[in-house]
């Protein structure tokens, strides 16, 4: 997502949260719910085994919806300001900042050790991957040329 504001662009991209924190909730007590049903009919049923397999599959769902939540606000931006290129990332419990000078940022798509294509923004030898988790191949491509358009890289 691309925003032009007063004090210049800004780049936002974040993972796709199909469901609010309080859809994580209803989701979770729904499968709950039904699980515990039918666990009780199993074993009511005289198959009582089936209660610790409910138990588990119970808390790996918990699990995977706690991590879900806890990631629900992470993002990377980036933002012109004037003559500064200012790169944030967010993920739950940890933050980075990175501030370039726009005169001297590099905008490259670069291959990574696992095959994909990732955008990669700095100078003077130092430089921040942008956009891997959360933004496609095609998308970082028309992403890569957007920036070098704004920062007027030729």
């Amino acid at each position: 997502m691309t925003v032009s504001g007063s004090d210049g662009n800004i780049l936002i991209a974040k993972p796709n949260n199909s469901l609010s924190p309080t859809g994580l909730v209803w989701l979770f007590v729904g499968v709950f719910t039904v699980t515990t049903t039918i666990t009780v009919g199993f074993t009511l049923a005289g198959a009582w085994l089936v209660l610790p397999f409910a138990g588990l599959e119970i808390i790996a769902l918990a699990y995977v919806l706690i991590n879900a939540y806890l990631h629900y606000g992470d993002f990377e931006s980036i933002k012109i300001v004037n003559d500064d290129v200012v790169i944030e990332k967010y993920s739950y419990k940890s933050f980075e900042k990175f501030t370039f000078q726009r005169y001297w940022v590099k905008v490259t798509l670069h291959d990574t050790l696992d095959g994909t294509t990732a955008i990669f923004i700095g100078s003077h030898g130092k430089e921040v991957e942008f956009g891997s988790r959360y933004i496609n191949k095609e998308e970082r491509e028309v992403i890569a040329r957007q920036l070098k358009q704004d920062l007027k890289i030729v």
